[in-house]
């Protein structure tokens, strides 16, 4: 409890917290553009679908949805995987 407590009352400033969410977030995009590469076949499957609500860029939108939101595609493969 007490390494707790220590950890939790060491100052921290707002540039550290700015720069530890940027790397996150940089993970997060880089896993993004991993999975979206390696799972091209469901990127196209989501562009065909969005290709009715946005001709000029359904596969664009497809790409990017995929990429940043990769943690719900991982977790909708492993309930559905058809």
């Amino acid at each position: 409890m007490t390494t707790v407590r220590r950890l939790l009352s060491r100052k921290v400033s707002i540039g550290a917290m700015l720069e530890f969410g940027l790397w996150c977030g940089l993970l997060h995009v880089v896993i993004g553009l991993v999975l979206t590469f390696l799972h091209y076949d469901s990127v196209t499957r989501l562009g065909a679908q969005l290709q009715t609500m946005l001709p000029a860029g359904g596969e664009l939108a497809a790409f990017g949805v995929h990429t940043l939101l990769w943690p719900l595609v991982l977790l909708a493969s492993a309930v559905c995987p058809t």
